[in-house]
């Protein structure tokens, strides 16, 4: 694969050249600030874009016209990395040089991006009463349906009573008091402030001629010139003054135990790939040492896993257990990171990690969307490295590595939300 970068449209656009795949795909990222003042705005915001535009303004007139140009998708999202949000606008379509066809699929599917980013179907500095009180409606429903599934409620109860006051408590989704002060009028300034304030990026990946591609790119205009200078990864270390133990109780058969770490690594940090084999080993596989020791050895839980989240240094063990289990279910998940921190490094479960971990990075590949949100991250973190780089990384990292990076992580809060006749 070739990968061009160059300046087009006032920013810049990077050309993933491949011929893997017979589509295209065009991306359009802005980045703008992330907070709890805007999450929730943002999190509607995306769920309008995609339905509406002053020349498709129905959901079914906009996709009928995708249908009929072979089924081109289009899809806009958004998330954060730490402190920044990513709105992003794809559209993929079918390569014409594998269609016989005298549609000029190019200018049309950024016309129609154009469309969708430029040319929302507004009314008197308003989105559309219709549409806009439905998706608020629907976003409501989401937020509320949190509560319904336990994992996910879990999770954001340990992450607010985590960070309080820090980045980690403001849900992507939102939250229900803000939603309700949101109206279509207030929307559209969320709409304008994201076209007209945010650094916005191209990425563009198929197999396609950067020259032409560069001059259909045109029919988007100009993006406008502000400061690209984001806060992507956190560079702060959280002392930890005393261990937080929460419950609560529900009407559940299945307890659901949330564990919240702090680490000293982020995803720019050297010993990033050392985090990486860590988590898998400790317990981001089904054959960790989490699962292996609190699952199979002890049958304490039903499911047991650890995640990285690492533009905020965390790291969060979750795991379904009968309420009855926990105190024991604690004390596993802690002595398997202290052998860690005393250097007791399983060789065959360092292999099966980096196995798993480069085989995850090879699929990468297999996807457009893949490619271009790995690569993306070069941008937002200004580094170069290619997957190739990255699994040689993987295959380098040392016992020395692991066990320092275990050093750093440390237990800050604990969440379990327990069935009505738990006794503690």
């Amino acid at each position: 694969m070739q990968i061009t970068s160059l300046n087009t449209n006032n920013t810049q656009a990077t050309f993933l050249l491949t011929d893997k795949f017979k589509t295209i795909s065009i991306q359009v990222i802005f980045l703008g600030e992330f907070s709890k003042d805007n999450a929730t705005s943002r999190s509607l915001l995306s769920r309008i874009l995609p339905l509406s535009t002053k020349s498709y303004p129905t959901k079914d007139a906009l996709y009928n016209k995708l249908y009929d140009l072979y089924d081109m998708s289009l899809s806009v999202s958004t998330y954060p990395s730490y402190k920044t949000n990513m709105t992003s606008f794809s559209i993929t379509y079918v390569n014409p040089k594998y269609l016989k066809t005298d549609i000029d699929l190019h200018s049309e599917a950024l016309n129609i991006l154009k469309e969708v980013i430029f040319n929302q179907n507004i009314i008197d500095n308003a989105f559309e009463k219709k549409l806009f009180k439905e998706q608020k409606l629907l976003l409501a429903e989401e937020i509320k349906n949190v509560y319904n599934n336990k994992h996910r409620y879990a999770l954001r109860q340990l992450l607010n009573n985590m960070g309080k006051d820090e980045i980690i408590s403001v849900s992507v989704l939102g939250n229900l008091e803000d939603l309700e002060k949101i109206d279509e009028y207030s929307l559209y300034q969320t709409y304008q402030d994201l076209i007209t304030r945010e650094k916005a990026y191209i990425n563009v990946i198929g197999d396609v001629d950067v020259e032409e591609m560069q001059k259909y790119l045109k029919i988007l205009g100009d993006f406008k010139s502000v400061n690209d200078d984001f806060n992507v990864v956190s560079n702060e270390d959280k002392e930890i003054a005393e261990v937080k133990e929460l419950f609560e109780k529900q009407n559940i058969n299945q307890a659901k135990l949330m564990m919240g770490f702090r680490t000293k690594v982020n995803s720019k940090d050297k010993l990033y790939p050392a985090l990486l084999v860590f988590n898998a080993m400790y317990g981001g596989t089904f054959q960790s040492d989490l699962n292996r020791v609190v699952r199979e050895e002890h049958s304490l839980c039903y499911t047991i896993a650890s995640q990285i989240i690492p533009d905020i240094k965390l790291l969060i063990v979750s795991a379904g257990i009968d309420s009855n289990n926990y105190k024991l279910t604690k004390e596993l998940v802690l002595k398997e990171l202290d052998e860690y921190k005393t250097g007791k490094i399983n060789q065959e479960n360092m292999k099966i990690a980096k196995e798993s971990l480069i085989s995850e990075l090879n699929e990468v590949e297999d996807s457009p969307n893949g490619i271009i949100n790995f690569y993306f991250k070069n941008i937002l973190f200004k580094q170069e490295e290619t997957i190739d780089e990255m699994i040689d990384k993987i295959n380098a990292v040392t016992e020395e590595e692991i066990i320092e990076v275990a050093k750093g992580v440390n237990l800050d809060t604990i969440f379990l939300l327990a069935g009505e006749n738990y006794e503690g």
